[in-house]
């Protein structure tokens, strides 16, 4: 049995370890409180934010509506397209040093690219800690937005479930030659199964792979579309949360999680330029926020704030997702030929 004496220094120890906690917890609330103020009051002088983005307009209006309900002083202007059209207006821009954007959404290879060539700032927002490690930049440079998940998406008038593919490999199956649909540009999935197949294995399988007939479209959406319409039977590398809206529509699809999943992220970063560095620093707050990701959960999206469920929970549940990957930004043209060699036969 404990010593009285023992039992009383326990409490006693106890009693500091829990008074140094309050106190570190109210020396941080008004730390927080004055660095909210002080953007508050720079914010309305700057009277907008920038923002550069991927979603589509009418998400991106959304997200724009609610931000300015709760900061009615700033106004976010917004330019959005996909990757490839963002990239070269922001070279394009940069080249001119016309610095235009305050915050950019964009994804992983692309956001490498940029943040290589110092267009970004480090921004540690208070909002990360709820975000997991390998979605944030341990430096500050980015924290992921949202996730989109290339699963297989299939018609169901079409495919019996037990026709469904289990493994990458029975893709490769002749029952689906000339039966399936793929984006012009899903290089990120590409270069991602290569590597997780091994090079030489990775590289055989994407040859076999480009001898099934894909039929090729550009837009992760429009094939999706096909598949909902039985032009393809399956669709290769679709994106989860567009299967969902259409189920919702009453479309005949549904889609399966080969793994491990291939993840598309999404960034957020800081302008290391931006003309408005105060609305763009309480901008991405907000859209990390608890009740900015809620906002993305809306849209059938997969927030990536951990205490944020999607829509559908089962959209990043019950099976394994990769750790996103940059590295392919170091051979990303290498890639994109080898992808138009094996897969498109260009």
């Amino acid at each position: 049995m404990r010593s009285r004496t023992s039992i009383v220094s326990l409490a006693i120890l106890c009693g500091i370890l829990c008074a140094g906690l309050f106190v570190g917890r109210a020396v941080a609330a008004p730390a927080e409180d004055a660095r909210k103020a002080a953007l508050i009051e720079g914010a309305k002088k700057e009277g907008k934010v920038v923002w550069y983005n991927m979603l589509t307009v009418v998400e991106a209006n959304v997200v724009a509506k609610k931000f300015h309900e709760k900061y009615p002083f700033i106004t976010a202007e917004m330019y959005r397209s996909g990757a490839e059209n963002m990239m070269t207006k922001i070279t394009a821009e940069n080249q001119a040093k016309k610095y235009i954007f305050d915050v950019l959404m964009i994804t992983a290879a692309e956001s490498e690219l940029l943040r290589r060539k110092g267009l970004f700032a480090k921004y540690l927002s208070p909002e990360r800690k709820f975000f997991p490690e390998n979605l944030r930049d341990a430096e500050g440079y980015w924290t992921d937005q949202y996730l989109n998940l290339n699963v297989i998406g299939y018609n169901t008038k079409l495919v019996s479930r037990q026709d469904l593919p289990k493994t990458y490999e029975d893709l490769l199956k002749p029952r689906w030659k000339g039966r399936m649909g793929m984006d012009t540009k899903a290089y990120n999935w590409f270069a991602s199964v290569i590597k997780h197949m091994g090079e030489k294995k990775g590289l055989e399988f994407m040859k076999k792979l480009g001898e099934q007939n894909i039929l090729f479209r550009t837009g992760r959406t429009l094939n999706a579309q096909l598949v909902g319409a039985g032009e393809v039977q399956l669709g290769i590398a679709v994106y989860n949360q567009r299967i969902e809206e259409m189920k919702e529509k009453g479309a005949p699809v549904e889609w399966l999680a080969l793994e491990p999943v291939v993840p598309e992220i999404h960034p957020l970063s800081l302008s290391a330029h931006a003309p408005h560095p105060n609305a763009a620093r309480l901008f991405l707050d907000y859209l990390l926020s608890k009740e900015g990701q809620e906002v993305i959960a809306s849209f059938f999206r997969i927030p990536s704030r951990s205490d944020v469920e999607p829509r559908i929970p089962a959209m990043r549940k019950g099976f394994t997702i990769m750790d996103p990957d940059f590295s392919m930004v170091d051979q990303y043209d290498r890639y994109v030929k080898l992808y138009r060699e094996l897969l498109m036969k260009k």
